[in-house]
């Protein structure tokens, strides 16, 4: 890891690129794929890639600010 332009020894956390990070994400971002299931949207995500799809600009335009509130903090 990298700080402060100095090279430092990781000692806790997953590595990102790691072999268990895919199966992180998948598991924290199963709440997001039902959600998104049920709101009708149409999807595709790969660990914490996503892309969504809808049916009009103005759909597009309204969808992001909207995101934030489909999983709780």
């Amino acid at each position: 890891m990298m700080q402060d332009g100095l090279v430092e020894q990781r000692t806790a956390g997953t590595p990102q690129g790691g072999p268990l990070s895919p199966l992180l994400s998948n598991i924290v971002l199963d709440e997001l794929d039902r959600e998104l299931e049920n709101r009708g949207h149409s999807f595709c995500r790969y660990a914490d890639d996503c892309n969504i799809f809808v049916k009009s600009r103005k759909a597009g335009e309204r969808y992001p600010p909207d995101q934030p509130h489909i999983l709780p903090d």
